[in-house]
């Protein structure tokens, strides 16, 4: 998925899910870091970030993960981005940076 075709991106937020080990090496300037597999302990602030919640680690399978569990839970406007680098080139190319 492009994230320039994500309504309202402007607004929204970047997640990246991967570790913090991978997130502080490289990184989507703007985004914040929730590690996948701790996303249930962060649902009252995903609740609280401005939408869309666009998530994307390396590859794009955890943040897979993470959309699909909070899709479960009843969250909207939630969207696997994929690859942080495709994210971070898309941003790089001049997409309007979200909050």
């Amino acid at each position: 998925m492009w994230i320039k075709d994500i309504e309202e991106i402007r607004g929204g937020t970047l997640i990246d899910v991967r570790y913090r080990e991978e997130y502080d090496q490289n990184c989507v300037p703007g985004s914040i870091n929730i590690p996948w597999d701790l996303h249930l302990y962060y649902l009252d602030e995903l609740m609280e970030y401005p939408k869309p919640l666009v998530f994307f680690c390396e590859e794009g399978y955890r943040s897979g993960l993470v959309a699909l569990s909070l899709k479960t839970l009843g969250f909207k406007e939630v969207y696997n981005g994929g690859s942080w680098l495709d994210v971070f080139h898309e941003l790089e190319a001049g997409m309007p940076t979200a909050a």
